[in-house]
């Protein structure tokens, strides 16, 4: 004979008809043992007995037995008042102990706010709401910003943000250090206090809302910022101060990229333009009786496949740069450069796509931009120079213009920086040589 008894949740379960004898959870036989052992009441009748090792009999917890061992899961009501549809917490736990405290925090909750919106805000659907705050980021950013926080999301998307522990954090941070990239390799400093001060941003709004009483990411230490800076980026080498200065390289890929098809615009890369700058060009930006190139917008690889055309980076880098006082002879290469794309036009008929682009295929169609800097690698090769990232010109130029006596500020303009980011790149030493140069004129103009 078995009987069903309702349970504080409203559901009804079957008592065994040897609870009286040994617990229903576990099946330890009761004999004469009384203490710890808890009735299962059916009106007021008493049908059987529940051991101190297992939930009593009226709790939404329940013994399992897995692989890992014996383990308690609690089902708990949490529907919100008013709702039509059931709500439930469910989760798995090592102890009893454990799996009642959460019992209790979910009831609690769901009687303080009505819901369970705030248990239920894991870590990656606390990034995810995070990044949705960030309206005005342009979609290659949000992409890197998607991709920064992707170790985070791998190691505890699950985890609610309450159960959260900064022990969690500094795991995450050393297995970064050691490895986790697909080829095994260790993360960058840089890419590991990018992906916890994103994780710290999102724990920011967290905080806020008053859904975890502190944000753990911003409890441990990080690893130093080790980034490249100031001589130490690669670049080519340059040489000689004042209207002597010199770059030996530059002067040689110049010679060889001024056969290329794309001659035009391999001299705007050596007006420090950055390869989106070049990729986003128009022919309606140039002007050739004035000698100067204007940057409204820039053209990336948007997820390794499609090309994203919008808003150039930052501010500073919409700017119009005079090539022809740059590069002398410029204007002579774009004006050869815009003929035979006329030619291209001519022998591919209907099927040539006018874009209006700057560089572009014989079809007509914007040139990859990731093709561009192919072809950059292919012409040092064939200049006999060093073979460098596409972006490293930009440093070349910008310890040129340093040797060249051009103020920092200057030269922040021309390459498209703010002041700061530019002295923090290519001057992280010039603190020191400005405080002297500072107190010298002003200790020179007391003694005068």
């Amino acid at each position: 004979m078995t009987s069903e008894v309702r349970t504080r949740t409203g559901n009804r379960r079957t008592v065994p008809k040897d609870a009286l004898k040994a617990c229903p959870s576990c099946e330890e036989p009761r004999g004469n043992k009384r203490q710890g052992w808890q009735p299962i009441y059916q009106g007021d009748e008493i049908r059987g007995y529940t051991c101190p090792a297992c939930p009593e009999w009226g709790e939404p917890i329940r013994r399992v037995e897995t692989a890992r061992g014996v383990r308690f899961m609690a089902v708990v009501d949490a529907t919100p008042p008013g709702a039509m549809k059931r709500k439930q917490a469910k989760r798995t736990f090592d102890t009893l102990d454990d799996a009642r405290h959460f019992v209790e925090e979910v009831r609690a909750e769901v009687a303080e706010r009505g819901s369970l919106s705030a248990r239920e805000l894991t870590v990656e659907k606390a990034l995810g709401d995070w990044l949705a705050t960030r309206t005005k980021l342009r979609p290659p950013t949000r992409r890197n910003y998607e991709a920064q926080f992707k170790p985070v999301v791998d190691a505890f998307g699950e985890v609610p943000v309450r159960d959260l522990k900064a022990s969690q954090v500094e795991q995450l941070v050393a297995s970064m250090l050691t490895g986790g990239k697909r080829d095994g390799e260790a993360f960058g400093i840089w890419a590991i206090r990018a992906a916890v001060g994103r994780l710290a941003q999102a724990l920011d709004r967290a905080v806020r809302d008053g859904i975890v009483p502190q944000n753990v990411a911003r409890l441990i230490e990080m690893p130093s910022d080790e980034r490249v800076r100031g001589e130490a980026l690669e670049h080519w080498e340059t040489e000689g101060h004042g209207p002597e200065a010199t770059s030996p390289n530059l002067d040689l890929f110049r010679s060889k990229a001024d056969k290329h098809r794309d001659s035009g615009a391999w001299r705007l890369t050596l007006c420090g333009m950055t390869r989106a700058d070049i990729m986003g060009l128009r022919w309606s930006d140039i002007d050739l009786d004035e000698g100067t190139a204007t940057v409204r917008q820039g053209r990336v690889i948007l997820d390794g496949k499609a090309d994203y055309i919008g808003d150039t980076k930052s501010g500073q880098r919409k700017r119009t740069v005079p090539f022809e006082t740059i590069e002398p002879g410029t204007v002579t290469l774009l004006r050869k450069m815009k003929a035979r794309q006329a030619e291209d036009k001519l022998s591919a008929g209907t099927s040539y796509v006018d874009s209006g682009y700057l560089v572009v295929n014989e079809a007509g169609d914007p040139l990859r931009p990731e093709l561009y800097s192919d072809r950059f690698r292919a012409l040092c090769k064939a200049a006999g120079v060093p073979v460098i990232h596409l972006h490293s010109v930009r440093h070349t130029l910008a310890f040129m213009l340093h040797r060249l006596g051009v103020t920092p500020g200057d030269a922040a303009a021309l390459l498209g920086h703010t002041v700061q980011v530019h002295l923090s790149t290519y001057l992280p030493e010039s603190g020191a040589s400005g405080i002297a140069a500072a107190a010298a004129a002003l200790g020179g103009r007391r003694a005068a």
